[in-house]
């Protein structure tokens, strides 16, 4: 008997014994097919007939007694008995066995009764006992022959897989990658599989690492499509190592034992885990669990901390993947200070979205260059979700403070409103070269050899020049 026709038999078994609906569980007497077994189906005629038995020893009971109220009831403690009103009690016949007294009722059983609930009984739990035998032996049946539907359903499911894979391939335009045995990755105008279903006009952008250019990190505005790009070459990865084709042009794809993401977060308050504390982890198990081989996505670390305490976190983890891991990294920061930084390791390259913009509007091409950005338009991106005027003056005005008193003006905020413009960037410039010689002149100051005239004259002169260096402030 070959393959095929064994799997036809299972299949006909299971047709012809096998109720479509059966109840949950094999003790609930209602799974084998009528017709299948001889016993089962004298059973469930008890059963089925039971309740035309009772309504017709009922009536009978009625007619003989003359209690039309009379009710046959059935509960799980008392099982079945005959339920008679205290006003009717002086009808009922010698035959009648008390079984109960209630308040306003009276419980009875008959010898008849006592033998339909007897045999009702029998009929459930033999019914219930012979469905689960024969359950056992269609499983044993099946279990014999099992080495035969593993194989089959192995082969139909790699089918369905290679099918799959190759109509989609087919939709949307996958090419066939070349995988290797070398360090370098190579994929030319990569797309997210599953966004460009839902966006037409989808942008498409490339990605090389190889053994000294491995680690690039990403300075990206916000909300335009950075995790997206690290994502889909993630993705992109991981569909070559399961033999399917890529949604890019071409790509040349070494072999990785490993694909680790950290992007976003949240948090596991029923452990006791904040946000922070899953990011940490997270990046520990990158840390201590990837090598050279692995391929690594980190979209921001540490933005919960302050400026100071995420830019030196971000920064010793980019370091140590650098220096010791040497993984295909592509590292996403908002931490603009850490392009600098940055520049000071061999094999990492700093890359950006392509950026147009004039005095009035700006566009974000989502085309991936080698470049930095220094500007992370949150303003623009708050502009953008319709957040009023009002705010983002306040917002405006409170960036311009905070960046004047920690002395960062080279890493301005552009802002669609009242931008700062290159005339303010070089009046603050001008006052803080100003300030620094007037600090270089008090330095010089010999106090001790100062008259009292002396000292007030210079006073008053540095004064002067104190407010003069403030007037544009």
């Amino acid at each position: 008997m070959d393959t095929i026709k064994k799997i036809e038999n299972i299949i006909s078994l299971i047709d012809n014994s096998i109720k479509e609906d059966p109840d949950l569980l094999l003790t609930w007497w209602n799974i084998i097919k009528t017709w299948y077994d001889k016993i089962v189906d004298e059973y469930r005629i008890i059963l089925e007939n039971s309740w035309e038995w009772l309504a017709t020893y009922q009536s009978e009971l009625i007619n003989q007694t003359g209690i039309s109220n009379l009710k046959i009831k059935f509960t799980n403690v008392s099982w079945y008995f005959i339920e008679v009103s205290k006003t009717n009690l002086w009808k009922i016949p010698d035959d009648f066995i008390l079984k109960q007294t209630l308040v306003n009722s009276s419980r009875f059983i008959t010898i008849k009764l006592k033998e339909f609930e007897q045999k009702f009984l029998e009929a459930q739990d033999s019914l219930s006992q012979r469905e689960y035998e024969i359950f056992q032996e269609i499983r044993e049946k099946i279990l014999d022959w099992y080495s035969y539907v593993k194989n089959v359903s192995k082969d139909i499911s790699y089918i369905d897989f290679v099918i799959s894979l190759s109509k989609v391939a087919y939709n949307n335009n996958y090419s066939k990658p070349k995988i290797h045995n070398s360090y370098e990755l190579d994929i030319k105008n990569a797309r997210h599989p599953v966004i460009e279903q839902i966006q037409s006009d989808f942008i498409s952008n490339d990605l090389t690492l190889k053994n000294k250019d491995f680690i690039h990190v990403i300075t990206w505005p916000n909300m335009w499509g950075k995790s997206t790009y690290l994502r889909q070459n993630a993705l992109i990865i991981l569909m070559a190592h399961i033999w399917s084709f890529i949604p890019a042009r071409q790509a040349k794809i070494p072999l990785t034992d490993k694909i680790f993401s950290r992007v976003w977060a949240s948090d596991n308050l029923y452990f006791g885990q904040s946000t922070f504390m899953v990011e940490m982890q997270e990046v520990a198990n990158i840390l201590n669990n990837s090598t050279k081989k692995s391929f690594i996505i980190i979209d921001e670390v540490w933005r919960w901390t302050s400026t100071y305490d995420g830019m030196s976190l971000a920064w010793a983890i980019l370091k140590n993947i650098h220096d010791k891991i040497k993984a295909k990294t592509l590292f996403a920061t908002h931490y603009h200070e850490l392009i600098d930084k940055s520049k000071t390791l061999s094999w990492v390259k700093n890359f950006s979205v392509a950026v147009w913009e004039n005095d009035e509007n700006i566009v974000f091409l989502r085309k991936v260059i080698e470049w930095w950005v220094s500007k992370s338009y949150w303003l623009e991106v708050a502009k953008l979700a319709w957040i009023n005027n009002e705010i983002l003056k306040e917002a405006k005005n409170m960036l311009k403070l905070l960046e004047y008193e920690n002395n960062k003006i080279n890493f301005y905020q552009l802002s669609l409103i009242n931008s700062i413009n290159d005339n303010d960037i070089k009046n603050r410039e001008d006052i803080e070269e100003k300030k620094c010689l007037l600090e270089d002149e008090l330095k010089e100051i010999d106090v001790n050899n100062l008259t009292p005239i002396e000292a007030l004259n210079l006073i008053d002169k540095l004064k002067w020049k104190l407010n003069e260096s403030s007037k544009n402030i």
